[in-house]
């Protein structure tokens, strides 16, 4: 008979253990309003996009900041500058859980079982292994509920600052200033347009510039500058503001699937 009862006793004990033992594996937490820094740093100015199952939230320019109520699943953020669009995850987590509340919880559930069984374990014998038994289960499943109360009370959050991989470039900006900007192709972009990954595309052009007076147009695809290759938006800018503010540039664009060469001429004098 004291088998029986050993063997009927663990069963219990596992039985209450199973449910505290997947619960404490799970995430648990308050979702709350938390105010997380976005950032670019290879493409300032970009505007994004911040996404879980409790909202969506945007954010008109990068850096800045955005609020968003904080969930178990992770935080997706898609940021754009022009037709360039990358993205980024935010994992969530809650901070470790103390001892306390397991601790306080344990106490408890073990008093109170041991209470219901203290009348059993007067008839001696194989009475005092259940109950036994049984005070170890209550003392688990305080400490499961213990457990459990603490790490519900705990806020979930996401990283304090995320930063998005998106890189978007600019040239001319500076002295010789020719009055355009620019950013890099995507590998897709260049691919389709056929020309090389390091060509720069044309994304604005400042009417009464140097650049406007060459002709060159939003939407072309500089390639070369004085013959010489780019391959990347910043080489551009730095071939540029290389030459003497008092010399023209020879430009190598491709418009409409169409190679053409323009001359931006040379800044006036001062």
């Amino acid at each position: 008979m004291t088998a029986r009862l050993a063997s009927t006793s663990c069963r219990a004990v596992g039985i209450v253990l199973l449910p505290i033992l997947l619960f404490g594996c799970g995430t648990t937490g308050q979702p709350v309003q938390q105010s997380v820094w976005v950032e670019t740093p290879d493409c300032a100015a970009a505007s994004c996009e911040l996404r879980n199952d409790r909202g969506l939230w945007t954010l008109a320019r990068t850096p800045g900041r955005a609020t968003v109520t904080t969930s178990q699943t992770p935080l997706e953020v898609v940021c754009r500058a022009g037709e360039l669009r990358t993205s980024a995850t935010a994992r969530s987590a809650v901070p470790s859980v103390g001892g306390g509340g397991a601790v306080a919880g344990g106490l408890v559930g073990a008093g109170a079982m041991g209470a219901a069984t203290a009348g059993a374990a007067a008839f001696g014998g194989p009475f005092v292994l259940l109950t036994v038994m049984a005070v170890m289960a209550g003392a688990a499943a305080g400490a499961g509920a213990g457990y459990l109360v603490e790490a519900g009370t705990r806020a979930i959050a996401y990283p304090e600052r995320i930063v998005v991989p998106l890189r978007c470039e600019v040239a001319g900006e500076g002295e010789p200033r020719i009055g355009v900007t620019v950013r890099g192709l995507t590998d897709e972009e260049a691919h389709r347009a056929q020309v090389p990954v390091g060509s720069a595309l044309v994304l604005t052009v400042v009417e009464g510039s140097r650049a406007a007076a060459a002709g060159l147009r939003a939407g072309d695809l500089v390639l070369r500058v004085n013959d010489v290759p780019i391959d990347s938006a910043a080489r551009l800018e730095t071939l540029v503001r290389a030459l003497p503010p008092d010399s023209a540039v020879t430009l190598q664009v491709q418009r409409d699937n169409a190679a053409i060469e323009l001359r931006v001429p040379s800044a006036p004098a001062q």
